[in-house]
Parts: C-alpha cells; sequence; structure tokens
C-alpha cells in the first residue's frame, strides 16, 4: 500500500505496506502436493501389480496350464474308459437275460449314459473338450468255416455282422483315443495300435476224462440299429435293448449225419487286428494250446484276423458251439427307434421258432436258423415271393431239382416248448431263391393247413415268403409240422433255402 502527503513542504518517502499469509495457508499447499505425489504413486504401484498378476498369468497359462490341462484330459479319458465299460457290462448283462427268458415277449431295455466333454480347468481354461460317439459306422464281422473232412465239397461257411460302439476323443493337449466296444470285446487304440481292456467270450473246455479232447464254445454280439454319430462335450444317453440269444452252431447236430468237423476258422473283420491277435493268442495258449494245435494270422491283404483250429494237433475239438445275442443300440432315449425295419428284430414282440426235425438227413437244420441280417431284409411285409434285390448269402439248403423232386417236412420234437401254448395262427417266413426261371412250385401246408405257393421266378434272384395263417388249436408240438413240395426239373436246376421260422399268436 502507497500513501503519498502533499502540502508539508517536502515529500514523504513513499511506504510500501505487505500482507502476511498465515502459516495454516502454507501448510496446506504443501498438504495438496505431498497427497497429489501420493495418488501418483498409489497409480503407479497398482498399474506395476496388474503388469506383474498379468505376467504371473501369462507364465502359468504358458509354463503350466498345458501340463494342467494334459493331465485333465488324460482323467477324462480314464472316465471314458470307465463309461465304456459300464456300455459293455449293461451288454453282458442284457446277454444273461435274454439267455435266461427267451421265452419272454417282453425286451429289457437299459440307458447308460457317456460324458463326451471334459479336460477343463476351473478360471484358468474352463472349456471342455469334444468327443464323437458312434453306432455302426464301422464294421465288424466274424466268420466261421467248419472244417468237415468227410465231404468232399466247398466248406460251409456262416457270417454274424457284429457291429459296434466308438467313442473318438478330440482333445487338445492328451493324445486322442479311441473306446471301441464290438462283438464282446472293449478295446483301446489310436492310431497305431490297440489292446483289449476287456474280453469278449470264447471258452476253450477241456474233457475231464481225456484232457486231449476239448470243447470251444464262442459267444458273438450282434448290435442292430442304424448308422449314427453324433459330436458334443455333454453327456449322451446311449440306449441298449435286449432281444433274445439264439444259437447259430452246435456241431453236435451233425455228429449222426457223416458232417462232423474236426477243425474250423473263425475270422474276424475289424479295424483293431493288434489287439483281436493278441487276445486269441493268449487265450489259446493259457488253455494248453499249442503251436500244432492252433494258428492266428494276419490277413494284410484284407487287414482281418483269422484263428485256425487245425485238425492234426495234439487236441481233438470234440465239439464247436457258436451263439449270439442280438442287442439294439440308439443314441438317444430311443423315443424314435425303428424296430419294424431292423433285420432280426421281428421277434421284437413274438418269439420265433426254427425247426428241429426234417424229413432228409441231407438237410443241415442251422442253416436254416440265420440269415443275412446285413442285407436288411424287411419282414414286416407280408408275401409269397418279394424281391430281395441286395441280398446274398453264402451258407444255405441247396436241393437239386434233376429228376428228384423236393418233398420236406419240418416239425418239433415232444420236447419242445412253444409259445403261446395255445395259438389261434402261424406265420411262416421263408427266404429261398431259385437258380432258374420260372420253377413248378407244388403245395405248402403247415398244421394241416394250405398256405399260397411261392411266386418267386427268376434265376438267381432271392425272395422273402412272410405268410399267416389261423388254425384250430394244436395237441402238442409234434403236430406242427410243415410240408413243401417242388416238382423236379430234367436238367441240372437248384432250389436254395436260406430261413426258415414261424411264430405262433
Amino acid at each position: 500500500m502507497e500513501v503519498t502527503t502533499q502540502g508539508f513542504g517536502k515529500m514523504l518517502p513513499k511506504t510500501i505496506m505487505k500482507r502476511k499469509e498465515p502459516e495454516d495457508r502454507k501448510k496446506s499447499a504443501r498438504s495438496c502436493f505431498s497427497k497429489s505425489e501420493s495418488a501418483a504413486a498409489t497409480v503407479i504401484i497398482a498399474v506395476l501389480l496388474l503388469a506383474l498378476a498379468f505376467t504371473m498369468i501369462a507364465v502359468v497359462k504358458l509354463e503350466y496350464v498345458p501340463d494342467w490341462k494334459n493331465d485333465a484330459e488324460r482323467d477324462h479319458m480314464y472316465n471314458t474308459l470307465d463309461e465304456m465299460a459300464g456300455v459293455k457290462t449293461s451288454i453282458d448283462i442284457l446277454s444273461r437275460l435274454t439267455e435266461l427268458n427267451n421265452s419272454s415277449n417282453y425286451n429289457i431295455s437299459v440307458t447308460v449314459p457317456v460324458d463326451m466333454g471334459g479336460g477343463q480347468i476351473p478360471f484358468l481354461e474352463p472349456s471342455k473338450s469334444d468327443g464323437k460317439l458312434s453306432v455302426n459306422t464301422e464294421r465288424c464281422a466274424m466268420t466261421i468255416v467248419p472244417n468237415r473232412p468227410a465231404l468232399k465239397i466247398e466248406p460251409d461257411n456262416f457270417t454274424i455282422e457284429c457291429g459296434g460302439i466308438t467313442c473318438y476323443s478330440e482333445n487338445r493337449q492328451y493324445p486322442n483315443q479311441i473306446f471301441r466296444y464290438e462283438n464282446g470285446a472293449l478295446i483301446l487304440a489310436n492310431d497305431k495300435s490297440s489292446v483289449m481292456r476287456q474280453q469278449p467270450v470264447l471258452i476253450i473246455e477241456k474233457n475231464e476224462t481225456n484232457e486231449s479232447n476239448c470243447t470251444i464254445r464262442i459267444h458273438a454280439v450282434q448290435l442292430l440299429g442304424k448308422r449314427d454319430s453324433t459330436s458334443s462335450n455333454t453327456v449322451i444317453p446311449l440306449q441298449l435293448t435286449g432281444y433274445k440269444t439264439e444259437p447259430v452252431y452246435d456241431s453236435d447236430d451233425d455228429k449222426n449225419t457223416g458232417r462232423s468237423i474236426n477243425a474250423f476258422n473263425m475270422t474276424i473283420s475289424t479295424r483293431y487286428p493288434d489287439a483281436w491277435i493278441t487276445y486269441l493268442k493268449e487265450t489259446a495258449q493259457d488253455q494248453g494250446l499249442n503251436g500244432t494245435d492252433y494258428t492266428v494270422q494276419y490277413l494284410r491283404g484284407s487287414g482281418h484276423v483269422r484263428f485256425s483250429f487245425l485238425p492234426n494237433g495234439n487236441k481233438t475239438l470234440e465239439r464247436l458251439c457258436v451263439n449270439k445275442t442280438i442287442i439294439g443300440v440308439e443314441l438317444g432315449s430311443g423315443d424314435s427307434f425303428d424296430y419294424n425295419h431292423i433285420p432280426g428284430l421281428i421277434e421284437k414282440v413274438k418269439k420265433l421258432h426254427y425247426f428241429n426235425t426234417v424229413s432228409s438227413t441231407e438237410v443241415n437244420l442251422s442253416y436254416l436258423k440265420d440269415y443275412s441280417s446285413s442285407s436288411g431284409v424287411d419282414f414286416s411285409t407280408e408275401s409269397t415271393g418279394e424281391i430281395l434285390s441286395t441280398y446274398s448269402s453264402s451258407s444255405y439248403y441247396s436241393h437239386n431239382l434233376n429228376g428228384n423232386p423236393l418233398n420236406l417236412t419240418f416239425g418239433f420234437n415232444n420236447s419242445t416248448k412253444l409259445e403261446p401254448n395255445s395259438p389261434s395262427s402261424i406265420t411262416l417266413i421263408m427266404i429261398y431263391q431259385p437258380t432258374f426261371k420260372n420253377p413248378s412250385y407244388q403245395s405248402m401246408t403247415i398244421a394241416g393247413k394250405v398256405l399260397p405257393t411261392m411266386t418267386g421266378n427268376s434265376q438267381n434272384t432271392w425272395y422273402l415268403y412272410n405268410q399267416t395263417t389261423n388254425i384250430s388249436s394244436i395237441s402238442g408240438p409234434s403236430n406242427l409240422t410243415f410240408n413243401l413240395k417242388i416238382n423236379s426239373e430234367n436238367k441240372d436246376r437248384a432250389i436254395n433255402i436260406d430261413y426258415l421260422a414261424v411264430y405262433l399268436s
């Protein structure tokens, strides 16, 4: 502040006055600056901590998560193997139940869940790996060729189309695995090799009184259902339904017919030969067979595996018995399962009966109990001669009509149990093939009732005969007979019959 005084003769010096700042204001300024510095330091520390955290997460993801993911997917593979073992166990139980309860009209079903997704790590890698579950997309078949030394003709053989269930993993770290169920076996495989984790039923029994004789029992499993597959990382239900267990071949049936066997070949059509080769060798060795009794071969041209019981070894084949269980299989709950168009399931609600007596010793009844199920025969259509354009067969009864008419009577012995006990109708099912044009079919009767005759007239064409007729009550199984007559020819011509069965209602 400046003050000037005039009128006193001289000028007084200027006086400058300054206001003094309060001390507490200075302190406040210093405090604000200090706080600003503290906030900046906090931000810097936070940024550094975040950077450190991100660095640690990056290090963990790069260095540790792959190993953890590998371990988690490996654990998931063990779980999948356990679940596929549960599939095999369920099929084994259904097989046993159908064997014990073959007269029942009720089928037994079970649903097995298969978890296709796994290998997740919480927070760090929560995503699941995928998997693929397939039904009947890979072929598995078993062909049996009995060796009959007394017959100088082509050996008889029969093939069972087994089907299979396959689970493929789609891992991100752990090597991918294949879990395969086929013909009673559970196989673990990768792209290069395969091992059998659970075994099918192939039993070699020694004779208690003569250990050089043995009986071989083979139990096949035929999975019927449409080709299907699905990829997922969730749980997929697998529907299994047991239909029946039936005999396929028994060498005891041929003992008194001059068709006895002393050896046989069994060929497995499979994509997993390593597992089958090891299993067949170990089974034979464990039961006392040596190198002169059997061979196990890998057929490189086809990729199949062949087990041969040899005729001149130390062991003698006393009996060969083959049966099979039919299991329906479907992905899902089973609500859309189409029974009518799946081969072999006409017995879904009715029991099939196969004739066990015949008027000629030349007829091998075991040939008439099985048919080529892979050819897709639809038994839901009634016909006197429906063309089976895709059908083929390698084992069937053939009758030469050259001056030799066909006149056969099929029946049942009194020990047969027929279901139901008092039927009101009979359905006859037959698959047949003329080897020439326009055969002269004569007559057909069943339980005393006349049936419409067959109408198939084309050369080398397979036909389906499926007809139902009403009957009065029959007093016993021996009264249920079927008679078939076909006129003779003056040339070398034959009629082939591949399948013959009846069901009662």
